[in-house]
C-alpha cells in the first residue's frame, strides 16, 4: 500500500516537471485560453433574475363566519405540482406573452457594441408582414430597423430595402406586397446608426423561449408557497413580465373559482322553488290531520324517537353534501371517499332501525310521528338552502380565489449571470488540460526512454553515468570542458563514469575504451574529449583515437588543423608518430580521422587495425577510440572489436528500448568478451543534485 501511494506521488511529481520542462507548450495555452475566457466573459449578455412568491391556500375556510358552511364545498386540496403544471400551461403563460407582446424580438447586431456592452434597446409591440404574398424562400426572413436617432428609425425589409420611417409609440400601416405591413416600437434607447434585427415567433415557440427563462418551485415541503422566477437581459422587463404572470394566474385562479360558485348558485335557485313547495305540502299535510284527529299527546317514547329520526336525517343530509364535494377533487376508489361511504351506509341502517321502532307505537302517533319528521326535515333542507344561497352571494360578489401573491417582483442591479471569473477560471482550466494533453502527446510520440533502471533491467547492462543536459561540444576553445570547468555538474557525471570504468577493469589489463552512440548528435564525442582529459588529469598518458573515418570532428575540438590520420596509416600512407598530436591538456594526445578514404569498414576491419591498437598499448596508459554511431554503419562494431570496454551514448528521452537492445548487440557481435555499459547523455532533472549544483545550460 505505501509502495503504491509512494508510486503515485512519484508520477505527479513527473507530470509536474513534465509542465515545466515544457513551458513553451503549456504557457501559450494558457495565455490562449485566458484571452478566449475574458472575451467570452465580455460577449455574453449581462442577465438579471428576479422573482415573486404566492401561497395557495388549501381551505376557503379563513372567510367569514358566515361562509364557514361552504368550506367543504369549496375546499382546494392539489397539492403544489398541480398548481405548478397550471401555471405552467398555455393558457396563462400565453397570455402574458401576449400581453407583453413576447413573440416580437429586437436583436441588437453591433458585434462591438455587445462587446464594450453599450447596445441598444428596442421593444417592439407589433410586426405583422403579410408572408403569404412573399415568395416561400423568404418567409420568416428578419426584418431590420436602424436608429436615425434617439427618437426616430427606419424599418427595412428582409433585402434591406426601406419600407417606413417612425418614432416610438406610434403604429404604422404602410403598403407592402400587395398589403400591409403593420409596425409599432413602444420604447427604444439607442445610439444613431444602431442596427436591430426584427423577428417575430409563432405563439407556441415564443411561450417555448419563455418558459426556458422562467421557472415555478415550491419553497420547502408541502408549505403552498411557490416562488416564481424569471431571467431577461433587461431587469425591468423582467420585473414586468413576472408580476404579469403572477397577476394573470391569482385573476385566472378568481375567475375559475366564482365561476363555479356561480354554476352552484344558479343549481341552487333552481332547487329554491321545489324544496318550498315540498316543505309547504308537508305542513298541510301535517295540519290537515291534527285537525281530523285533534289534539295528540306524544309521549316521551315517541318524542325520542322522533328526534332521533330527525337527527339522523340531519346528519345523513350533511354526509351526502360532503361526500358530493369530495367526489369532484378524488376518484371514487381514493380512501376518502371509501370512508364517506362506509359512514352514509351507516347511517342509513340507524335510520331502518329508528323506522322499525316507529312501527311498534300506536298507529295513530305513528301518524304523527310520520308527517312531523317531513315537516323538520323540509324545513332544514329550505333552511339550509337558503343559507347557501346566501353565501355563494357573498363568494360571487366578494372574488375569493384560492391564491394570493405575498412579494411582487422586484427591479435588481446586479445580473445573475455570468459569473465573470468562473468563466475565465474554466477557461483556464481548459487551456492547462490541452496544453498537458500536447505536453503528454509529445512525449508519448517521443518514444524514447528516460528510466536508467528500466534500461538496465531491460538490456542486463549498468548504466554508469546520467550526464546533464548542456554544452553540445566537448571543448571550450580549444581545451575539453572538464579543464575549464572543473566543478561543471556534467564534469561530475563524467567522473562518476571515470570511476565505474576502473572498477570494472580487468587486474593488471591495459584498458581500452571504445566509445559509440546509436546515431548522430547523442553527444558521443562530448563523452570521448572529457572522458580522456579527466584520465588525463589522473597523471595517466591518455590517447585520444578518432576512429570515424568518415565524418570524425575531434581535431576541430582541439583546434588542430585536419591532416594525415589514422586512415593514412592504414592506407600505409604515415606513421603513428607522424599522426600522433599533443594537446593543450597534459598528458592528452589525440589520433584524428585523417582524410576520408574511400573504404573505411574495410580498413576498420582490417588485421592492420588490430596491430596498430595492439603496438600502442606499451606507449599509453589508456587508449579511448571515438567510433560512428553504431546504427548507421558497421564501423563502431568493427572499431570496438579491440576495446576492452565498450560505452554506448544514448540521449535522453529519445530512443526506444528497441533501439537501444539493438545497438547494442550490434556493438557486441564482433567482441562478446568485453565490459559493456551506458552513459545517458543531456539528462533533464528538476532538482539540485548532491553537490549542490543545479541542472542547466553549459
Amino acid at each position: 500500500m505505501a509502495s503504491s501511494k509512494k508510486k503515485e506521488d512519484s508520477d505527479y511529481v513527473e507530470f509536474f516537471k513534465d509542465m515545466v520542462k515544457n513551458w513553451k507548450i503549456l504557457l501559450p495555452c494558457l495565455f490562449i485560453a485566458g484571452v478566449v475566457g475574458v472575451f467570452v466573459a465580455l460577449w455574453i449578455r449581462p442577465v438579471y433574475k428576479v422573482d415573486a412568491l404566492l401561497q395557495i391556500e388549501t381551505k376557503n375556510n379563513k372567510n367569514m363566519g358566515m361562509m364557514a358552511g361552504l368550506g367543504s364545498l369549496f375546499a382546494t386540496a392539489s397539492p403544489a405540482e398541480t398548481e405548478i403544471e397550471l401555471i405552467m400551461s398555455r393558457q396563462i403563460i400565453g397570455e402574458a406573452v401576449e400581453k407583453m407582446h413576447l413573440q416580437y424580438d429586437a436583436e441588437p447586431l453591433n458585434k462591438l457594441d455587445r462587446l464594450l456592452h453599450r447596445e441598444g434597446r428596442m421593444e417592439v409591440h407589433q410586426f405583422e408582414v403579410p408572408w403569404s404574398k412573399l415568395p416561400a424562400e423568404e418567409m420568416g426572413k428578419p426584418w431590420f430597423a436602424v436608429a436615425k436617432d434617439s427618437v426616430t428609425f427606419d424599418l427595412l425589409d428582409h433585402n434591406g430595402k426601406k419600407v417606413l420611417t417612425g418614432t416610438p409609440g406610434q403604429t404604422y400601416r404602410t403598403p407592402y406586397a400587395g398589403d400591409t405591413v403593420s409596425f409599432s416600437v413602444y420604447s427604444m434607447e439607442v445610439q444613431p446608426g444602431q442596427k436591430f434585427a426584427i423577428t417575430k415567433k409563432n405563439r407556441l415557440n415564443a411561450i417555448g423561449s419563455f418558459k426556458g427563462a422562467f421557472s415555478v418551485k415550491e419553497k420547502g415541503k408541502k408549505t403552498g408557497i411557490l416562488e416564481f422566477s424569471y431571467q431577461d437581459i433587461y431587469p425591468d422587463r423582467a420585473t414586468t413580465i413576472l408580476n404579469e404572470i403572477a397577476t394573470t394566474y391569482l385573476r385566472q385562479n378568481v375567475e375559475q373559482r366564482n365561476a363555479e360558485a356561480q354554476k352552484t348558485l344558479e343549481f341552487l335557485e333552481k332547487q329554491l322553488p321545489e324544496v318550498k313547495a315540498q316543505m309547504d305540502s308537508s305542513l298541510l299535510k301535517f295540519n290537515t290531520y291534527r285537525n281530523k284527529v285533534g289534539s295528540v299527546d306524544i309521549n316521551a317514547e315517541t318524542r325520542i324517537v322522533l328526534e332521533n329520526r330527525t337527527k339522523l336525517q340531519q346528519d345523513l343530509l350533511a354526509l351526502q353534501q360532503k361526500k358530493q364535494s369530495a367526489i369532484r377533487l378524488f376518484q371514487p376508489e381514493h380512501p376518502t371517499i371509501k370512508t364517506l361511504e362506509e359512514q352514509e351506509a351507516t347511517l342509513k341502517r340507524e335510520l331502518a332501525a329508528n323506522s322499525s321502532a316507529t312501527k311498534k307505537l300506536p298507529a295513530t302517533q305513528q301518524e304523527v310521528l310520520k308527517l312531523t319528521n317531513e315537516v323538520e326535515t323540509s324545513k332544514i333542507l329550505y333552511t339550509t338552502m337558503l343559507n347557501n344561497i346566501q353565501q355563494l352571494k357573498l363568494v360571487s360578489a366578494g372574488e375569493v380565489g384560492s391564491v394570493r401573491i405575498i412579494d411582487f417582483a422586484e427591479q435588481v442591479n446586479k445580473p445573475s449571470k455570468p459569473n465573470k471569473k468562473i468563466i475565465v477560471l474554466i477557461a483556464l482550466v481548459i487551456g492547462f488540460a490541452f496544453g498537458a494533453a500536447l505536453v503528454l502527446l509529445k512525449s508519448k510520440l517521443s518514444n524514447g526512454v528516460r528510466d536508467a533502471h528500466f534500461i538496465e533491467r531491460e538490456t542486463g547492462f549498468s548504466v554508469y553515468a546520467k550526464v546533464p543536459k548542456g554544452n553540445p561540444n566537448g571543448t571550450k576553445g580549444t581545451r575539453p570542458l572538464a579543464v575549464v570547468e572543473p566543478d561543471d555538474v556534467a564534469v561530475e557525471s563524467l567522473r562518476a563514469l571515470r570511476s565505474s570504468l576502473e572498477f570494472s577493469m580487468s587486474e593488471g589489463s591495459k584498458p581500452i575504451i571504445g566509445v559509440s552512440g546509436l546515431i548522430p548528435g547523442v553527444g558521443k564525442s562530448f563523452i570521448s574529449v572529457n572522458l580522456a582529459a579527466l584520465y588525463a588529469g589522473l597523471g595517466k598518458k591518455v590517447l585520444l583515437i578518432d576512429a570515424d573515418l568518415r565524418k570524425g570532428r575531434l581535431h576541430k575540438e582541439f583546434g588542430i588543423k585536419r591532416g594525415n590520420g589514422l586512415s593514412q596509416i592504414l592506407l600505409g600512407e604515415a606513421t603513428a608518430s607522424d599522426v600522433v598530436k599533443p594537446t593543450e591538456v597534459d598528458n592528452l594526445f589525440i589520433m584524428q580521422c585523417g582524410n576520408v578514404p574511400p573504404n573505411p569498414s574495410e580498413l576498420l576491419g582490417s588485421h592492420h587495425f588490430t596491430s596498430l591498437i595492439s603496438s600502442m598499448e606499451s606507449d599509453y596508459d589508456l587508449i579511448i577510440i571515438d567510433t560512428p554511431p553504431i546504427m548507421l554503419v558497421t564501423d563502431a562494431a568493427l572499431a570496438c572489436r579491440v576495446a576492452s570496454q565498450i560505452v554506448m551514448v544514448i540521449e535522453y528521452n529519445r530512443h526506444s528500448i528497441d533501439a537501444i537492445q539493438d545497438g547494442m548487440n550490434q556493438l557486441l557481435k564482433g567482441n562478446s568478451t568485453a565490459h559493456a555499459s551506458f552513459v545517458i547523455n543531456k539528462y533533464e532533472h528538476g532538482h539540485s543534485d548532491g553537490y549542490g549544483y543545479k541542472y542547466g545550460k553549459y
